[in-house]
């Protein structure tokens, strides 16, 4: 399988290898990665070009078809607009800019009119290539399965946005339990770190994750969650699992990633009152 980057921005000033996919860029990947998932056509091998547009639209496609993204390698053959070597490789996925994809088949001698987030799958014939079948996103339903890959439900995004987790981090000390706070991404009220599940992680395994990214910490997450809850977003219901972080480390600097933030360490009965979501709130209670 061979598939066309995403449709990238616009407007990039820097090298063309570094231009991002936009908003409607991550919606075709997302919807070609639907299919696949809808389809069973999981791939072994993934194989990306260095464009950052190539690799986005990958690991948009995967995580939609509510497979890991983790497995992402550049090639430099494919960069170079070759074909790699993929031999032991029984069902790979190629994913690559338009003028790169354009070499690649003209070199197995296809003549296909592609477009951002054409997949074309393939199939070998002794040394030769024969299409299979070719599939465009604007030929593709808006709406993705819920639960994924073919759920009865309809929704706007793909299926894993609507598991999430998130963390309370705390620490003990002489003057009592505390727990770490952070602004939100707006920096209009305080939150803890939460985010989506990603597929192929457990949610506290994600929750981990979103720790380190969010609020610059790392500790020891808590075997078992202090609850769940639901909210409202994405036209449908998002189910959260929290867990709890006794914090061993704090980073600083550019070690954390999200360093634009803010964060304070507050008593229990402090965070009650400056947490917006009141189920964070409550649950943090419970450390």
């Amino acid at each position: 399988m061979i598939l066309c980057a995403g449709s990238g921005a616009k407007v990039w000033h820097g090298e063309e290898a570094e231009r991002p996919l936009r908003t409607k860029g991550k919606r075709q990947a997302q919807k070609i990665g639907a299919w696949l998932g809808q389809n069973r056509r999981r791939p072994d091998c993934i194989l990306t070009d260095d464009s950052a547009r190539a690799k986005a639209t990958a690991a948009k496609a995967l995580k939609a078809a509510g497979w890991t993204a983790r497995g992402l390698t550049a090639s430099e053959a494919l960069s170079s607009g070759r074909l790699p070597d993929l031999e032991g490789a029984e069902r790979p996925l190629l994913v690559a800019r338009p003028e790169t994809l354009t070499l690649l088949l003209l070199q197995l001698a296809l003549e296909v009119d592609t477009g951002p987030a054409t997949l074309c799958c393939l199939e070998l014939r002794g040394t030769h290539a024969g299409l299979r079948d070719v599939t465009r996103p604007k030929e593709l339903p808006d709406l993705f399965p819920f639960p994924a890959p073919d759920g009865p439900e309809l929704r706007p995004r793909p299926a894993y946005y609507y598991r999430q987790s998130a963390v309370i981090p705390f620490r003990r000390t002489a003057a009592g339990t505390q727990i770490l706070i952070v602004g939100s991404s707006s920096g209009r009220h305080w939150t803890v770190p939460k985010g989506i599940v990603e597929p192929g992680l457990s949610a506290a395994a994600s929750a981990r994750i979103e720790a380190r990214e969010e609020a610059g910490v790392e500790g020891t997450i808590g075997r078992n969650p202090l609850g769940s809850f639901t909210y409202e977003k994405w036209g449908a219901t998002c189910d959260v699992t929290v867990y709890p972080m006794a914090v061993r480390k704090v980073l600083t600097g550019s070690g954390w990633e999200e360093n634009h933030r803010t964060r304070q360490w507050v008593s229990g009965p402090e965070s009650i009152n400056l947490l917006k979501q009141p189920a964070f709130a409550l649950l943090a209670a419970k450390i």
